[in-house]
């Protein structure tokens, strides 16, 4: 059975940041990595549409993620590793879960946005929601502004000490 890594994506530069972690693992190892782009139905964002309207919005935005996943998929593959792609509708952090399950995935790796305070609370954290509710192993991978902010945090205080 191949082992696989489920790397969950929703198109912004910082849910990238988890894909160069996933390509040293999956080349190290010889796993298959799953991007994975969840979609939001059309009837969680604008329930007074018609059907139609439902179906067109909905055929757009999974073709808007395939086309998506598809570029990243090209680049992974340009690396020489087995790479695939799927898109699931609903809310992110259920749909990974099930997707995790489904395909019995080795770990999951997914970024963290950096909300903090207000922002996360009414935001919620998706990685968060699926850190807490799987028992498969997590890497989570911090956004750029965070580990720089941090780094610089401790140079400054190992120049006071020194």
């Amino acid at each position: 059975m191949e082992q696989k890594i489920l790397v969950p994506l929703d198109g912004s530069a910082s849910s990238e940041r988890a894909i160069n972690q996933a390509e040293k693992i999956a080349k190290a190892f010889g796993y298959e990595i799953v991007l994975f782009r969840v979609i939001d139905t059309p009837l969680e964002t604008s329930p007074e549409a018609e059907p139609e309207e439902e179906k067109r919005v909905a055929s757009a935005r999974i073709e808007e993620a395939i086309t998506y996943l598809k570029g990243v998929e090209s680049r992974i593959e340009g690396k020489g590793i087995k790479t695939r792609i799927e898109v699931g509708a609903g809310y992110p952090h259920s749909a990974i879960l099930a997707l995790a399950d489904k395909e019995d995935v080795e770990f999951i790796i997914m970024s963290t946005h950096g909300h903090t305070g207000l922002a996360r609370v009414l935001v919620g954290s998706v990685a968060e929601k699926v850190l807490h509710a799987t028992e498969r192993p997590v890497l989570l991978v911090k956004p750029e502004k965070i580990h720089k902010t941090r780094t610089e945090g401790e140079k400054a205080i190992l120049s006071v000490r020194s």
